[in-house]
């Protein structure tokens, strides 16, 4: 496993089960990679650790913005994570609870029931979980292959004091995607799918001004569950799995479900495999609208935008996209794209 959210998180489940894992991190400390860091309460809530001293500013909602400045927003209440310090704060009770914790362990391959670590010692296992990020080196060895977008964001200082929604934007201007702004405490989390200099026009056009806190760059998977996530006594979970919200990008809510799912059945991971493909968030529904919606065009995003301008989205109904029957065309994809926010929505961003 890796010392990321996916590791750390099926660890402490691993010790509700009476099972004191070995987690193998790569880096020499517990520490982030590129995130927007931010999860909705209701997930947060079902980790067995608590998170309220990690939350670095709590949001009410979520709003989604559309070309021409049309919106909706979601009213599922949630945080923004000092994402390093929650992390090293779960390393720490996973310790403390009894689990083993080795860092500057790099997996360089998989051997029989042993992992081969970049130093050549082996580390023997009874089973093996793949908590290793995108272009896992367990994966690897099970033939898996990764649909991926590279992420690239800012940290930059900002007063947030009257911001209080996470925002999406959906605007082909900026990413081909979606890009992100995301309030901390007197920080942004700015960020998109695509290149720095993408990203470079999104801040100009935000007009946003302040320090450069830092700048990283990362792989979102949003392919959908691989064809195998297990194989034998070896199962793969989180960004290794391709486990993200397809719609959003957001990697910690399908962590938070997935992990009791495989602890409750570590010994059989089989069913593993079966009961997360059932699950709501892994859904085709949902990769059906992320498919929809990427390939709309900027002029079809901002009829639908007009459609459904100022709306919750816990509140509508079909009702509310009555305003699309004015453009037949366009009211299939709209609701291929509602159909695949309901289960994206109801299990976290």
């Amino acid at each position: 496993m890796g010392g990321g959210p996916a590791g750390l998180i099926t660890g402490l489940h691993l010790l509700d089960e009476g099972i004191s894992p070995l987690i193998l991190e790569r880096r020499a400390e517990i520490s982030s990679t590129a995130c927007a860091e931010g999860c909705d309460y209701e997930s947060l809530k079902k980790i067995p650790f608590d998170s309220s001293p990690y939350i670095s500013k709590e949001v009410d909602g979520a709003e989604f913005i559309f070309p021409g400045s049309h919106s909706f927003r979601s009213g599922r209440r949630g945080a923004v994570l000092d994402r390093s310090r929650w992390l090293r704060g779960m390393a720490d009770e996973f310790v403390r609870r009894g689990g083993e914790l080795r860092t500057g362990a790099r997996v360089g391959a998989v051997e029989g029931n042993a992992v081969v670590l970049g130093t050549g010692e082996r580390v023997e296992y009874d089973v093996l979980v793949g908590a290793d990020g995108p272009y896992s080196a367990v994966g690897k060895s099970m033939g898996v292959s990764w649909e991926v977008l590279a992420g690239v964001q800012y940290k930059i200082e900002h007063d947030t004091s009257d911001m209080n929604d996470m925002k999406f934007y959906f605007d082909r201007r900026f990413s081909r995607h979606y890009a992100w702004v995301f309030p901390k405490k007197d920080m942004l989390n700015i960020g998109l799918a695509g290149k720095f200099g993408q990203l470079d026009g999104f801040v100009d056009f935000l007009d946003i001004k302040g320090r450069v806190v830092s700048r990283e760059a990362g792989a979102i998977p949003v392919g959908g569950i691989p064809k195998r996530i297990v194989r034998g006594n070896v199962a793969l979970i989180g960004d290794a799995a391709s486990m993200t919200n397809p719609l959003s990008g957001g990697g910690i809510a399908p962590i938070i479900y997935a992990a009791p799912i495989l602890c409750r059945h570590i010994d059989r991971l089989d069913e593993y495999e079966r009961e997360v493909r059932k699950h709501p968030m892994f859904g085709s529904v949902v990769l059906r609208a992320r498919n929809t919606l990427m390939k709309a065009t900027n002029d079809e995003m901002e009829k639908m935008g007009k459609v459904v301008d100022g709306r919750v989205f816990e509140e509508m109904g079909f009702s509310d996209l009555t305003g699309a029957l004015r453009h037949p065309l366009l009211l299939p994809k709209m609701i291929v794209i509602g159909r695949g926010m309901v289960p994206a929505m109801r299990w976290g961003w």
